[in-house]
């Protein structure tokens, strides 16, 4: 008998976790645009801005300006690194960015951007031996305004 009301348990369970899903999931799709309604979006040829879907739009050619996300493409490389590693991202908006490291125990061990930048692609070289950074994994921490990304480094 207890494994027959565990097994319910666990059926009423994945069914109430279904529907929430599936909520989520509508939701999502029903703010998504429609062919014929403006979409908050720049043409990258034309700089149009509100662009108008239809059924033949080139999305490729669209740049979204309703993105959640301030920061993209947050990476650095190499990784594994030896000497040196180059940090880059990709800011959506102007923003006013702190690029930190610290180790795993939360212990910050340097200070590498802290400044105002323009929209797009931020690249800075680190060279590690400048901040007596040794073998191990660190965290970069960067923020973005009131947005905060992490990744993960491991020097060699």
């Amino acid at each position: 008998m207890a494994k027959l009301y565990k097994f319910f348990m666990l059926f009423v369970g994945l069914i109430a976790l279904n529907i929430s899903v599936q909520a989520q999931l509508g939701a999502v799709a029903s703010a998504l645009p429609t062919s014929g309604e403006n979409f908050l979006a720049m043409n990258a040829g034309t700089g149009e801005l509100p662009v108008q879907l239809t059924a033949s739009t080139d999305w490729a050619g669209l740049t979204p300006l309703f993105w959640g996300k301030d920061v993209v493409n947050f990476t650095n490389y190499p990784n594994p690194a030896i000497s040196s590693t180059t940090i880059a991202y990709t800011l959506t908006a102007k923003a006013m960015v702190n690029l930190r490291v610290i180790d795993l125990t939360g212990k910050q061990l340097a200070v590498l951007v802290k400044q105002e930048q323009a929209a797009g692609k931020q690249e800075f070289y680190w060279e590690l031996a400048k901040n007596n950074i040794t073998s191990g994994m660190y965290i970069l921490i960067l923020q973005a305004d009131n947005k905060i990304y992490s990744r993960k480094i491991i020097v060699q």
